[in-house]
This record gives structure tokens, sequence and C-alpha cells, in this order.
């Protein structure tokens, strides 16, 4: 299957598609260490530069010629539009939001282009915005396609990350929508054949002596200070058990703290959401499980599953959000799998599922 790949970010939704079997014949992303990162580790899908990648500026004819394909030989269009303007940590912006109207971009090519399938993700938020779900439906079918939009968590698909997220998958040919079906479960199941959750310590155990001294390893210089006090944070606990005494002042009434903040991660459970500053303890649950510092570029990137062979360009900032951003590998592994055996996959029904996700 030929695959179109828009807003590509680092790659983590076309390696997992290539894991399945699928090819990327065309990477277009807008960031331009994101783009460096694709020419390295795989510059046969394409990464163009062309209008610096910005997908506001591309014809539908543009994209098929860059990408070497004919209209009917495009098989998938994949990508996953910018989400900020739908997430519950912005504003909540939806498609008042230029960002995310940048969906109707993606639409506008498919439409233009009609693959076979269709497929894109975006934040849990999106779900708190029906009229952009209904919207969606509505121009899916409008084109031919059966669309549905469905809730999957990563970790029920063997990423060590408690993962929630909305797939959202386009058919043009096909009476339902096909999804992967789950490969884990919290606590796995002999009889349906899932295995359990893949937890830090199963992710880390992959990492090879040395990854520290990669030069895309990076991670937060911490003051002596910070480090006490993540020495005071046990296993499952956060910044509120600190005495008043070690808490900065915009932290001792707790207004403005997430429960996570300032946790340490359970190396017994998957992880928690690796976000775009997964490397900064002050943003969430991401102190090392066994070490008083926050987490490493390349201990992200493990825990978004990413293999190790996958290098990252840019500085830490650019890295962390390039990785945080990304779909995981191996839950686009198990929907590109999908995708090719149809016939064996999760049906799910158009309308239903769009009303699921409006609801």
């Amino acid at each position: 299957m030929n695959v179109i790949s828009l807003f590509s970010g680092a790659g983590g939704l076309d390696l997992g598609l290539e894991m399945a079997g699928l090819h990327t014949c065309l990477c277009i992303e807008i960031d331009f260490d994101a783009r460096a990162t694709l020419a390295l580790n795989r510059p046969q899908w394409n990464p163009t530069a062309v209008h610096a990648g910005d997908i506001t500026a591309f014809s539908s004819d543009e994209v098929l010629e860059l990408a070497g394909l004919r209209a009917e030989e495009v098989d998938l269009v994949a990508g996953g539009p910018p989400c900020q303007s739908f997430s519950n940590l912005g504003r909540k912006g939806g498609l008042s939001d230029a960002r995310g109207s940048l969906i109707f971009h993606y639409l506008r090519i498919i439409e233009a282009v009609r693959p076979r399938y269709c497929l894109f993700e975006n934040v849990e938020g999106l779900l708190q915005h029906p009229k952009a779900v209904r919207e969606l439906g509505d121009q899916f079918e409008a084109i031919g396609y059966a669309f549905a939009l469905k809730l999957v968590n990563a970790a029920d698909f063997g990423v060590p990350q408690v993962r929630r997220r909305v797939i959202g998958i386009g058919a043009r040919d096909l009476a339902f929508v096909p999804f992967p079906r789950p490969t884990h479960s919290r606590e796995g199941s002999r009889g349906s054949g899932l295995r359990r959750w893949v937890t830090v310590r199963q992710a880390f155990s992959n990492l090879p002596k040395g990854y520290r001294a990669r030069s895309d390893n990076m991670g937060m210089r911490h003051a002596d200070y910070m480090i006490r006090r993540m020495a005071k944070v046990r296993v499952g606990e956060n910044f509120r058990a600190l005495s008043p005494r070690d808490l900065p002042d915009c932290w001792k009434n707790g207004r403005h703290q997430g429960v996570d903040t300032f946790g340490r991660l359970d190396p017994l459970r998957p992880s928690v959401t690796i976000r775009t500053s997964g490397f900064n303890p002050t943003k969430g649950r991401y102190i090392h499980p066994f070490e008083d510092r926050g987490l490493s570029t390349l201990e992200m990137a493990c825990l978004q599953g990413f293999p190790y062979e996958w290098r990252f360009v840019g500085r830490i900032g650019s890295v962390g959000r390039q990785i945080g951003n990304a779909v995981p590998p191996l839950l686009a592994m198990q929907i590109g799998s999908a995708l090719l055996q149809p016939e064996t996959a999760e049906r799910s029904v158009t309308r239903e599922m769009t009303l699921f996700g409006a609801a």
C-alpha cells in the first residue's frame, strides 16, 4: 500500500505503518528539525521542503507529483493534524483556531486524491467538540467515505505508556471501517490471548548500555536543590509529598498543578502520557523511576515505542516536541495491519461511531 503522509512530524506514524508493510512515498511537514529527522532516518520517504512544508500552500496535483503517484495509486493518506486547539491542556479553540482548521486542509487533499483509506490521529479533547466531530463525519460521508472515530489507549497495543488518543479512519470502498484489535490489557487474559501492559521497567531494559552517550540523548541540568526535592518523592508520589518548606511558592496552594506534577514514574506500570516536555519533571510524572533526575529524550522515545536506531535532530526542546507529538509506532503498526487485512479487523459502523465520538 502506497502512503502519502501529511503533518508527518518525526515519523512515528509512518514508521509504524512501515513496520506493518506499507510504503510511504511522500512526507509533508512544516517543522525544519522534524524534516531533518525524517531525512536522516528515511530519506526514501521524500520529506519535501517545498512550500517549507506548509500544507495550506500545496495543491493536490503537487502532492501527487511529488509522491510520484497517480490518484488511483494512492492507498492511504495519513496524518496527525496539529492538535493544540483540541487539547485539554490548551485553550480549546476547536475549529475557531487556525490549527484546528488544518484538519480540513487534510480533507481537501483526500477529496482530490481519493485514496482507498485515510487515517488521522488527534487528542482525546477532540471529543469535547461535537460540532467538529459531526462536521468531520458529514464531510467524509459527502465525499464517499465510511468514516469512524475511536478513542484508543496506546497501552492496549503494546506501547509502554497510557496514552489516550482519537483515531479516525475513512474507507472508500467498504461498508464498514476497520480498526485494530487490542493486543494487550491491564491484567492480560490467557483466554483472549491478550498480554499484560508493557511496563516502564520492561521498556527501559531494551535500552542498550551506553545510550546516554548518544548525541541526541539530552536531559535537563538540575540544580542541587531540585535534585534534593526529587530525592524526597517516592514512586507513586508527586509534589504533594514534599513539606511546605521544600515547595516553591507557586506550588504551595496546588491550584495550578496537575495530579502528576513532579511525580516519579512507577517502573511496574506503563508510563503516563509522554508530552512534549517529558524531560521536565515539573511538567508531569517525569521523574526517573530509579534516579533523581528527569527523563532523557531517548528515554522519552523509548516510552513512545520508537526503536533505539531512530535518531532525532535538534536541541532538547525541539526533540521533546518531536517525540511528545508523535504517534507511537507500535500503535500505528497495528492500525496498518488492520488496513492491510480488513477482513480480520474490528468493524465499526460509520454513523454509530461518529455519534459516539460526539457524545
